[in-house]
This record gives C-alpha cells, sequence and structure tokens, in this order.
C-alpha cells in the first residue's frame, strides 16, 4: 500500500487522512477507522463550504442563511414564536432569538407581545419582509440545485439516508452525561 494507507509494523496505518501535505504519526488500527475519520473531516469541511456559500448567496440582503432562513419560516407562518421556530428549524431558541433581532432591526420581522399570554412574544414578517421571503426562498433552491449538480436522485435518497442515521448517531453521543461515557460504550 502506498500514501496514506502505508501498514506499519504493528499492522496500524499511518498517514493522514486529511491530506498529503500533512504529516502525521498517528497510527490507525485499521481501514475502516482510517476511512471514518476521513469521512468525519470531509462531512465537515462540506458542511462549512455549504454554509459558506448560502452566507455568500444572502451577503447582497445583509443576513446570513440562517437569517434568511428564519425570515421565510416566519414569512410562511404568518405568526409564530421563538420557540416554535426552534423546533422547526432544529436550532436552540437563543440562536433564534438573535437572528430575529437582527431581521427586526433590519425591518424584515416584528416582535410583539401575545394578546392571549404576556410572557410570549409572537414574530411576524413586515411588509418588506414578506416581499423578500419569494426571493430568498428562490435563491435557497437555487444553491440546493447547484449542490447537488450531477448527482443521481437514486444518490441524493442514500446520502440522506446514511446522513439520517449518522444524526441519530450524534443525537445519542450528545445525550451522554460525559466523555467517560463515551469511552465506556
Amino acid at each position: 500500500m502506498t500514501g496514506n494507507t502505508e501498514t506499519g509494523k504493528s499492522g496500524g496505518f499511518h498517514g493522514n487522512p486529511l491530506g498529503k501535505s500533512e504529516k502525521s504519526e498517528r497510527k490507525y488500527a485499521g481501514i475502516r477507522e482510517w476511512r471514518t475519520e476521513l469521512s468525519i473531516s470531509r462531512l465537515f469541511r462540506t458542511s462549512i463550504k455549504v454554509q459558506t456559500a448560502f452566507d455568500r448567496c444572502f451577503s447582497q440582503f445583509g443576513m446570513t442563511a440562517q437569517e434568511a432562513a428564519v425570515l421565510v419560516h416566519c414569512a410562511e407562518q404568518g405568526e409564530t414564536s421563538a420557540g416554535k421556530l426552534a423546533k422547526a428549524m432544529g436550532r436552540d431558541k437563543a440562536k433564534i432569538t438573535r437572528f430575529v433581532g437582527r431581521l427586526e432591526a433590519s425591518g424584515f420581522l416584528t416582535r410583539k407581545n401575545d394578546p392571549h399570554d404576556q410572557r410570549l412574544r409572537v414574530i411576524k414578517a413586515t411588509t418588506r419582509g414578506r416581499r423578500f421571503a419569494p426571493d430568498l426562498k428562490n435563491r435557497f433552491e437555487e444553491v440546493r440545485n447547484q449542490f447537488f449538480q450531477g448527482i443521481l436522485n437514486v444518490d441524493i435518497d442514500k446520502l440522506e439516508a446514511l446522513l439520517a442515521q449518522l444524526h441519530a448517531n450524534a443525537e445519542r453521543l450528545c445525550e451522554r452525561k460525559s466523555l467517560k461515557d463515551v469511552l465506556n460504550s
């Protein structure tokens, strides 16, 4: 074997799964460990690239992709709350509240006290926000189409199944209380 998969005396794999240019003395127990580390690294790097592409697309509107997603969701829902947005978008409520604050400062959203429950704030797209939302939604679709260009629908379905399983595995890891719990499982 050559390159990143040279077998050492211990039977493990030497090399850096992240690239040939970086030196590493890390020994891998086997090809599966090396490949899974490479896959996780590629998943992180791809996530960063996709997020960057989306953010660049929406920067001309003065917002991030996550803020654009909040605005589109609010425009489609009519009235909502930070808690409902957080649940629908798979984000924590504090982050959603920050996004809403920036969108409110830019005149895209409003927040008002709920007349039935003063503890809640009702979030609603302004006229300006509702006017921008269809364009933002189209931009999301354009970037998604470019991202999946050249990939067959059957492969996208397989990817979705794999990502769903990885997400479920990550959720289980996050539920554990400590690193010790993770190492002992």
